[in-house]
């Protein structure tokens, strides 16, 4: 779903004079700050330029600090790349606990469909899945860090309506998170349709409609 620092350097005491102790540093350790403007500059260059543009020269004069800095603690750029693009889309997946299986599953798709829509998520998404295809190690991360954890969510609704007997208990899971997420991917990627509200509403309602248990509303 931040800060600047100056360039970092070995952490060495002051030179205060003969027997005298330099004075403490206030607030968070300068290597926490560098980390975190490297991490929020290669947000910054990845929002504006994208994968295809994205170099270590690029955030590392951001961020004021050595390309050296980069690779001591990065092991490339894509995961630079991936930390800056994760310091941008923070963004909470739990949803309310007094919602039913069908408003769960709703706010979890139109979520979703609003980040990608109108958040610079959208368009960062596109450009590290068409990178992935090259990158392994932007698809793993992609997988481990963003869908691994919203799916995870997703399939605790469903399996908390299966278990209230909302859910009918012989549906597939995978499928049916593929098939209420599965369209947003689709439309964001090749922009054929646009990602409505109204999307959302009727991939929730045709889905819910399919794995409803009998004799329920819900």
């Amino acid at each position: 779903m931040t800060e600047t620092t100056a360039q970092i350097t070995a952490e060495t005491p002051a030179e205060t004079g003969a027997g005298i102790p330099a004075r403490p540093a206030r607030g968070r350790p300068r290597s926490d700050r560098a980390h975190q403007a490297v991490v929020d500059a290669a947000g910054d260059v990845l929002m504006e330029r994208g994968m295809a543009g994205f170099t270590m020269e690029a955030v590392a004069t951001r961020a004021r600090v050595s390309k050296a800095t980069l690779y001591k603690w990065w092991p490339s750029r894509s995961a630079v790349a991936i930390d800056g693009f994760f310091a941008r889309v923070r963004e909470s997946v739990s949803v309310p606990e007094t919602a039913s299986t069908e408003q769960a599953l709703l706010f979890q798709v139109d979520a979703l469909r609003e980040l990608f829509a109108h958040t610079a998520c959208g368009p960062l998404m596109r450009s590290l899945a068409g990178q992935a295809q090259s990158d392994p190690d932007i698809g793993d991360a992609l997988r481990e860090r963003w869908l691994g954890p919203r799916r995870a969510v997703s399939e605790r609704i469903l399996r908390d309506g299966i278990a209230a007997g909302a859910i009918r208990a012989d549906i597939d899971v995978a499928v049916t998170l593929d098939q209420l997420f599965g369209p947003l991917y689709y439309r964001l990627f090749f922009g054929h349709e646009p990602l409505t509200a109204e999307l959302a509403r009727q991939l929730v309602a045709q889905v819910m409609a399919a794995i409803r248990a009998p004799g329920t509303s819900d």
